[in-house]
């Protein structure tokens, strides 16, 4: 019986256009009905993912920024901010790479630093709350999460510069040009099998949708784990299943729907 289906959002839930598809209002309902916990794990802040999930923000489960804080039912059941003083070199490492942008993601404010019009205004697009900052020094504010816009492709350009910190920290690429910095004990996983924990949920009862490599630790925390069609190959890997329809063809609305019915 399955009793927690969470999902990742960008490249999973939503399409290219970042909307969620009309067909999962429906199925949600259905999922309600069913006393079916739902959890989303996004790398996003909480803003955006309410900004999202408006209509049942208080029915349902978030772990953003990759899993730093948890959230049920409007209530929040665990923070894990970064140590201001412990990320500093990992700035300083990043004002040597070309081509990238910086946001600090904070309680209140995802603080970008940048000077290219196009950096800044992608990661505003995913971080509504946002301001921009001449230097990080001006932060006052709990940071959960260092994300980095890069231009030059974030695989490639950023993550081996700054994968040199994976001892201390959490440094995953999260998307084509995307890559995101936590604490070492924070993930999407973590924060996944805290959920299962104060629901009372098996990782058997657990189903769970991801598609690129911040995903890994969440899909390996349910039997029913699925990586996208459109996903990373190294997470199609490792999860157990592989939907039939991509993102742009609402392929966690149409698993759900047939895993319900």
């Amino acid at each position: 019986m399955i009793k927690l289906i969470v999902t990742d959002i960008d490249g999973t839930l939503v399409n290219n256009q970042k909307e969620v598809p009309e067909s999962f209002w429906e199925v949600f309902k259905e999922i309600r009905a069913r006393r079916i916990n739902f959890c989303v794990a996004s790398g996003r802040q909480i803003q955006s993912l309410h900004e999202l999930f408006a209509p049942i923000k208080d029915e349902i489960a978030f772990a953003p920024d990759n899993g730093a804080s948890l959230i049920c039912k409007g209530k929040t059941l665990f923070e894990n901010p970064l140590n201001p003083n412990g990320i500093r070199p990992i700035l300083e490492t990043c004002e040597q790479i070309g081509q990238i942008g910086v946001a600090l993601c904070g309680r209140e404010n995802a603080y970008i630093k940048t000077d290219s019009v196009t950096i800044f205004d992608e990661i505003a697009r995913h971080y509504p709350a946002h301001t921009k900052v001449m230097n990080f020094s001006e932060v006052n504010d709990d940071i959960f999460k260092i994300t980095i816009c890069d231009e030059g492709i974030s695989r490639i350009n950023s993550y081996p510069l700054l994968k040199k910190y994976e001892n201390d920290f959490n440094v995953v690429v999260s998307g084509e040009i995307w890559l995101d910095i936590t604490r070492s004990d924070v993930n999407k996983g973590v924060a996944v099998r805290r959920l299962q924990e104060k629901l009372g949920v098996l990782p058997s009862e657990t189903v769970v949708f991801g598609d690129h490599m911040n995903d890994v630790e969440m899909i390996q925390t349910a039997e029913m784990s699925y990586a996208m069609k459109n996903a990373q190959e190294a997470l199609k890997a490792i999860a157990n299943y592989v939907t039939e329809y991509d993102n742009n063809e609402a392929g966690v609305v149409k698993t759900i729907q047939h895993l319900i019915k």
